[in-house]
Parts: structure tokens; sequence; C-alpha cells
């Protein structure tokens, strides 16, 4: 039987040999065998470190080799500038000795390396979707020359762009390319934690047949699961000066313990938080004579500070790391021993990417230890703070990790994506100097990024890009871009289709640390915690945008804006099972085993926790369990708003400022007649202004077309229909 080695190009064989590859991966031998039998797109499913990268390069490099054309041959497309510049030593490696050149290009890339590749084009690229958008803007003449022989567009942590914004910007880009250059490369996605891989294989290609899923059965690796909790005596007020939470002083030492040499990741849920357990675990480090280096990591820290902690991490001596998801994708970190989670995780689909980065080994377990703060019952707690739902959901999460078969969130498909149509029209009209109305719809429409919107809509949210100044008609019926549209082009945030935040760079003397939010600054004055490192706000500077720092003494973490996010309803329903169940699982300390026995005890004291009925009357209030996700939960707290009753949100569930009889009422009356829903987003826009903080370009769209993408994207009308049928039916006897 011919081996994948055999059917590499010599000098890619030649390389293996000098590189000391003994053997090839299942997932590569597969990977070479379809991708050099030209069998078309492919999707390679593999855990991280499973060797996906070099299964997609070893066959493509061999085809370019056989095929030495001028032009770029392969482009790379990658989510994070890091993980660019990690792919490009590894793609770099593979060429080397190969005459095969290797460029990479994104913002922080020199002008030097950018010219390179502009005036001999060739060999692979490694480009971010804004830096290819920034090319559409800027070059689109040029494109012709440099694409028109791509042969491969390899998507790298396709699951980060599935149903994302950034994701349909990346599909209309790839249409564009292939009708700008006539060429129409083949794709391969990869990715470490594909939920519904049957979806992926449809969204990489969403105009042509599906891609193949590649995927092979190696033994899946031992996981080592500890989870340690803690009951905090009351709310933990905000630290300043020099002071620290003495259950912060807690969890600090007891991680530094568990780390203590090894090199580890430490995930938190927040910036801010990481932060703030950065200083105490560094503080703590000091008071214990322990000599392990705590590090941050990321994504509001300068790239100097980034690269130095991945470069630690990667070095010899012990340290741990401080990290948000920054660190969830596959740039090169080298043997990471533990991986440890502060706080619930928000979803399945996260944990595993992070422990992916533990137990590379051929033998080794990958690592997870998990820290979960509860706050211990006073006076003044309700219902959900009994569930222990911090502890419930973290145990949750991990039982779906751990489970046969193991659940990942499957992606969000089908989002109509209209503020990324804004910001693909405009990039359309800037590549090409104008369009017909009728070919302008069609470009837009054909790529199927974007939910198919009928000639009439369309008009009328050209109508509405025509008001806002961001485009214009010719007397010959162009469209073409306006004045307000023609500046927003020419400014380099437009490359992005998503949100980017004001924000002021922080200087010590000429070194940046990183960059707060604008509406978010420290005062002058006040010290805070940035990078690991306490600093005084000694000037802002508002016209340069900068905020310049001395060292400081206090601690007050930083503010980065809030935090929000979506948990899937299979999260809230193994939630439930686990505060019905009896099971206790091995991996909790002893702590944890009596928080969850508490919760569960409360889970059972409380009459309406079963279906069918979950309204539990007090005073002038209702309570509903809902235990359906966010989506779900999101379209309840609009209705009762809608209904000006007021409402909480809690962790599966709503506090409803009515009778049970009321909120009886109310929900029967949904069931019966939900509606289209746009009376819930008119809402959302009125009350909580969703479109405010919405997606970039949502302030250009019309009332309706807004309101109709909102409902399909954020809310979850039939899930919300049938839980209302469910909550309104007349009790049962028990």
């Amino acid at each position: 039987m011919t081996s994948g080695f055999d059917l590499l190009h010599p000098a890619v064989q030649r390389r293996l040999w000098e590189m000391k590859w003994t053997s090839l991966r299942p997932i590569q031998d597969m990977a070479i065998a379809h991708i050099l039998g030209r069998r078309g797109d492919c999707v390679i499913g593999a855990p991280t470190a499973g060797g996906k990268t070099e299964a997609a390069f070893l066959p493509i490099l061999s085809l370019i080799a056989e095929e030495p054309l001028p032009g770029a041959r392969a482009v790379y497309i990658g989510p994070l500038k890091a993980l660019i510049n990690d792919q490009f030593r590894r793609v770099e490696e593979l060429c080397s000795r190969m005459e095969m050149p290797v460029h990479r290009w994104h913002g922080d890339v020199g002008e030097t390396q950018k010219k390179a590749f502009l005036t001999r084009p060739s060999g692979v690229l490694l480009i971010t979707p804004e830096s290819l958008e920034a090319m559409f803007v800027l070059r689109p003449t040029q494109m012709t020359a440099l694409f028109q022989r791509l042969a491969f567009v390899v998507i790298d942590e396709l699951h980060a762009f599935i149903g994302s914004v950034r994701g349909a910007q990346l599909q209309s880009q790839l249409w564009r390319l292939r009708k700008r250059t006539g060429s129409d490369p083949a794709r391969v996605g990869l990715s470490a934690t594909l939920g519904e891989p049957g979806a992926a294989c449809a969204w990489i290609r969403p105009d042509g047949p599906d891609a193949a899923y590649l995927t092979d059965n190696e033994a899946e690796r031992r996981v080592a699961i500890r989870v340690k909790a803690y009951r905090a005596q009351a709310p933990a007020p905000p630290a300043s000066g020099n002071q620290q939470d003495p259950m912060a002083r807690e969890l600090a030492r007891d991680i530094l313990l568990a780390c203590h040499d090894k090199t580890n990741l430490v995930f938190a849920n927040a910036k801010s938080e990481i932060e703030e357990l950065a200083d105490c675990m560094t503080t703590e480090a000091k008071a214990m004579g322990l000599r392990n280096e705590v590090l941050v990591h990321h994504g509001s820290l300068a790239k100097e500070q980034r690269e130095y902690a991945e470069a630690r991490l990667r070095g010899d001596l012990p340290c741990s790391a401080v990290c948000s998801n920054t660190l969830e994708m596959g740039i090169d970190i080298g043997e990471i021993d533990t991986v440890v989670q502060v706080a619930a995780p928000l979803s399945v689909s996260s944990l595993v990417q992070r422990l992916g980065r533990s137990g590379r080994g051929e033998q080794g377990a990958a690592v997870l230890r998990a820290f979960l703060v509860e706050r211990a019952p006073d006076g003044r707690s309700t219902a959900w703070d009994g569930l222990c739902l911090d502890l419930v959901r973290g145990v949750s999460v991990i039982e779906l990790m751990i489970g046969r078969p193991q659940f990942l969130e499957p992606p969000t498909v089908g989002a109509p994506q209209l503020s990324t149509l804004v910001h693909q029209l405009l990039s359309t009209l800037a590549e090409t100097g104008g369009l017909p109305a009728g070919d302008l719809y069609e470009r837009l429409m054909a790529c199927r990024a974007f939910a198919r919107l009928t000639q009439t809509d369309f008009a009328t949210l050209l109508r509405a890009l025509g008001a806002n100044e961001l485009i214009e008609q010719m007397a010959e019926g162009d469209i073409v871009l306006g004045v307000r549209g023609q500046k927003l082009c020419d400014h380099y945030s437009f490359y992005a289709a998503f949100v980017s935040p004001d924000e002021f760079r922080v200087l010590w003397r000429t070194d940046e640390i990183g960059t707060l939010p604008a509406t978010m600054l420290p005062p002058q004055g006040d010290s805070f915690l940035l990078g690991g490192r306490r600093w005084l706000a000694q000037d802002i500077d508002a016209e340069r945008r900068e905020v310049h720092v001395v060292p400081g003494k206090g601690r007050r973490k930083p503010c980065f804006g809030s935090l929000s996010a979506n948990i899937h309803p299979r999260i809230h329903g193994m939630m439930k099972e686990i505060l019905l169940g009896t099971e206790v699982p091995a991996y909790l300390d002893e702590t944890a085993r009596s928080i969850l026995a508490t919760a569960r005890t409360t889970a059972h004291q409380l009459a309406d926790f079963k279906p069918p009925l979950q309204g539990s009357e007090e005073p002038g209030r209702t309570r509903l369990f809902l235990w359906a996700g966010t989506r779900v939960q999101r379209t309840f707290h609009l209705l009762f708003r809608g209904l000006s009753i007021p409402v909480e949100d809690h962790e599966v569930g709503l506090d409803v400022s009515a009778s049970l009889a009321d909120v009886t009422e109310a929900l029967t009356a949904f069931a019966n007649q939900p509606g289209d829903g746009l009376a819930l987003a008119e809402v959302a826009e009125s009350e909580l202004c969703a479109r405010v903080a919405g997606d970039k370009y949502d302030w250009t769209l019309p009332d309706a077309l807004w309101r109709r993408a909102f409902v399909a994207d954020r809310l979850d009308l039939a899930g919300a229909t049938a839980m209302a049928r469910l909550l309104a039916a007349p009790a049962q006897p028990r």
C-alpha cells in the first residue's frame, strides 16, 4: 500500500528527512491522499498539536513544487497576527532549501517585506482577513497578477470564522477573489473544535459542493482533572491601594502551589480578572519565596508584551501565563504542563481548546485544574444563590467535555450578517469604482455569506446608505461611494468588519504597555493594573490618545468593557441534570462536593424547579427557571420588558416583578401568538440600546432590516414559544 510519504514531491520528502521525521500521522496520510488526488475542498479535524498544519501543507507544497508558476500559489488565512507569525516560522521551515518563498502580510509586517511580495509574488502567503480587505481597497488592479494562479486557500482555526462577522467577510472575500482573478482555488479548513463538522463542510464553500471531512480515530489523550472550590464569606469589595482580598490571596497561593516548577496557562474569563489574578499571584509568589515567574497575555497588551510571554513559555525555565482566549489558538508555545481555569468556562469548545494546550507528549495526559469560588449563604442569599450556579456550570462544562460522545457547541450558521453586508458593499465599490445597483446586488448575494435580501429590501438598504452619504447614484445610474463612504474606506480602521474599540495607548517612557478603552480610563493620579504590573496614571493626553504612566503601588483592576456570551442550551440542560442527579464526580475536592450537595438540596426544596409548572410566586414576584440557553432567555426578557414588567436575569432563568397569574397570562398569550419578534427587537433597540452596542454598521441599516436581523441572530422564537407552552400549562398533580 502506498504511504502518504511516497506520494510527496521528492523535495518535500528530502526536507522531512532533514527534519528527522520518522513517520506521518494518520490524519496527514489522509490529507495527502485527498489533496494530491485533487478530490476537492476538505476540512481537517484533529486535536490541538495534532499535525493539522503539516497535513495541509505537505501535499500543498508538493503540488506547488510540481508546478512552479509565478504568483501566489497558496494563501493561508488566520484569525490572529500572532498565529500567522507562528505559522510563518513553521511553513518557512518546511520550505527551506526548497526554493519556495513564504511571505506574511498583516499590520505589523514591514513595508520592505510587503514590497518583496508585490514585486515577485510567489509561493505561500500568510494573511489576515483585514489585510486581504486592504488589498481589495488599495490594490485592486494588482490582485489579478498576484492571485490569478492561486491553487489553494487554507483557513486556520475554522471554528473561529463560522457564524461570525469575520467569517462572513472571509466568505465574501473568497468569492470576490474568484470574481476578480478567475482562479478557483481548493479550500482547506483546519480546526480542533468542530461541534458540527457537516455545517463546517457546507460553510467553507457555500455556493458549491460540501467539503470532505477528514479526521482520524487515533486514541484520545488521557485527561487528568481536579476541581477545587471555595466558599467566599462575602462579596469581595473592590481592591484599592495595596489591599488584597483574603479569598483572592488564598486562590493565588493554591494556583501557585499547583503550578510550581511547571509551565502553565492560567485562564480567566475577563481581562480585568486576569490582571487582578496576575498581580495577586506575583505578590504571593514573592511572599512564598517562589521563583515561578508570572506572565500576562491578553489582547489589550502591546505586541512586545505578548511576544515576551510567548517566548518565555517556549523557553526552558518554568513560568505561568495568566491569559485570555488569545492563547486558545494554535500559537506555538511549547510544552504546557497544566491548564488552569479560574471560574466556570463559558463554553465546552473553549475549554477543549484550552485543554488541548496540555499533555502534548506521546504518553502525556492533559492536566486541568479548575478553581471555582461560590458565595457562602447568608441573610441576603436568594434561591439563585443557593443553587451555586457557577460551580454547577463548571462541572457541567467538564462533564460535557469528557462525555462520550463529547459535546461541542455547533456553529451558529445562517445569521443575516447585514452589518458585514454593508461593509462588503462599501469595499466592493472602493474596489470597482462603482457598479449599477443590479450588478452590485448580484455580486453581494452570489457569495451566499449574507441573508438573501429581496431586491426591494436591497433598494431600501441603498436608500438608507445614500441618506447617510455613504453612497450616491451617478446620473448614468452607477452606485459609487459617497463623501462619507469614501472617508470611511480611506481610513485603516475600515478593513476590519468588526467594531474596533476607541482606545488609548498606555506608555511608560517610550515603551507601550497596552491599551485601555477610551470610556474606561483611570483618572489622572489613580493607580491601576496592566500587564501584571502596577501603574500610576501620570498624564492623559486626549489629543494623542495616550496615557503616560510610571510604576505605582495601587492595584485597582482596569475595566475593559462588559463580558457577553451566549450559553448553549445543552450546558443549561446539563446543569439541571446535575442538580437533580445523585452522582458526584470524582475530580471534585471536599469543598466542591459539599457545595454541590448544598445546591442539590436547594434544588429539591424548590417546588418550581421541575416542569411542568416552573413559576413560583413570592409577594409580587415570580421566579422562572428556564434552563434553555441565552437566546431563549433573552427572548423572554424582552417579552416582559415590552409589557412594562421589570425583570432580572440570572444564570438559568428570570425574576419577574409580577404575580404568577399575570406571568402565566403573558406566557399563554405569547405561546398562542408568538408573532415575528419585531416588537421584541424594538424593545431591545429602544430600552437596551442593542443597535448602538451591536455590529459595526448596524447604525446604517433601515429599522425593519435591523430588527429582522436581530430576531434571527439574537433571539429564539421557536424555542421560547415551546417553553412558554410548557411554563403556562396547568400544573399536574405531583
